[in-house]
């Protein structure tokens, strides 16, 4: 009597010749994201086979590598790692890189889940180590993909698989994040300045727009940045604009700076006819969530999650 074998995975970095493969499998995990589409071929190739892939946020890439799970030839998953600086440690030494782990997209087949989780897991650790790296963070924010959630790399809460795992490999939760909405009806806000000497300007194109306020005009005390995505989103294509910076120097809060500059960005919004406006903020800025909530902006059912483990040498 022959007992059935079940086939061993084998895992390996991905190669060109796998773009049709990659594009099918990260597609169906962008088409369960909110404020997501789906990839072009040429938009994988971009994200997945470039040393330096483009990003919303700032990031410092060194090394960047695709580890694909096969199993009888069959693409199973895949695992998006690099090493590199992410936008909130910009001033780290370039002697100090973090590990990055960008993307991960297990099998269908439960049955495979954590065999495949982990032999991808093992090849991302063995090269971020060969890397020196002593710190691995899992979906920052910056390294996301400009066409998932907006731009932003968050672990969505509901992704219950991949929490399981990386919590049991050692990741732990550093960071929370709510998202809002706001559909645009049209209406404009009024856009009086909170006091004098206050001057509040605009740069880049309405694809890509960045707001400063100055304080007699050469001292910067405030900044914000709204980006536009076309996105699919439950069944119907929007256009949405994506606050994706905004901030009030520490010494000028409170002083209504931030509701003047949301306030310009709504109006924009509205009179360039996008459908909604979204921002992810973290659970801890209860101001900026009151302000929001104030401006017609509601809680989506989302939770995005930022992990990290400090990898044993």
């Amino acid at each position: 009597m022959t007992l059935p074998i079940t086939p061993k995975l084998a895992v390996r970095p991905a190669t060109a010749g796998d773009g049709e493969a990659l594009s099918s499998l990260l597609n169906i995990s962008l088409a369960g994201s909110i404020f997501s589409r789906i990839m072009t071929g040429a938009e994988v190739a971009e994200q997945l086979f470039t040393d330096a892939p483009p990003t919303i946020l700032p990031v410092r890439w060194r090394k960047h590598v695709v580890f694909v799970a096969l199993r009888v030839g069959e693409m199973v998953g895949l695992l998006d790692a690099a090493v590199g600086l992410d936008s909130e440690s910009q001033e780290t030494p370039d002697y100090q890189p973090h590990g990055l782990l960008r993307f991960w997209v297990l099998p269908e087949d439960r049955a495979l889940i954590d065999e495949c989780a982990n032999a991808l897991l093992a090849a991302a650790e063995e090269f971020w180590r060969r890397s020196g790296v002593g710190l691995v963070k899992a979906y920052h924010p910056s390294t996301g993909y400009p066409q998932w959630q907006g731009g932003l790399g968050l672990l969505p809460a509901d992704w219950t698989e991949q929490i399981r795992l990386l919590t049991s490999s050692g990741f732990r939760y550093i960071d929370r994040y709510y998202c809002f909405v706001r559909a645009m009806r049209g209406e404009l806000f009024e856009e009086s300045a909170p006091q004098t000497g206050l001057t509040l300007v605009f740069r880049g194109a309405n694809q890509d727009r960045r707001y400063q306020v100055f304080f007699r005009r050469t001292e910067l005390i405030g900044e914000a940045r709204v980006v536009q995505r076309t996105v699919e989103t439950e069944g119907r294509t929007l256009h949405i604009a994506h606050i994706v910076h905004w901030e009030v120097d520490l010494r000028w809060r409170n002083q209504h700076l931030g509701r003047w500059m949301l306030r310009r960005m709504i109006n924009d919004a509205a009179q360039q006819s996008l459908d909604q406006m979204i921002v992810f903020v973290r659970m801890q800025q209860a101001a900026a969530i009151n302000l929001l909530v104030q401006h017609g902006f509601v809680e989506h059912p989302y939770r995005g999650y930022v992990m990290e483990k400090a990898l044993r040498t």
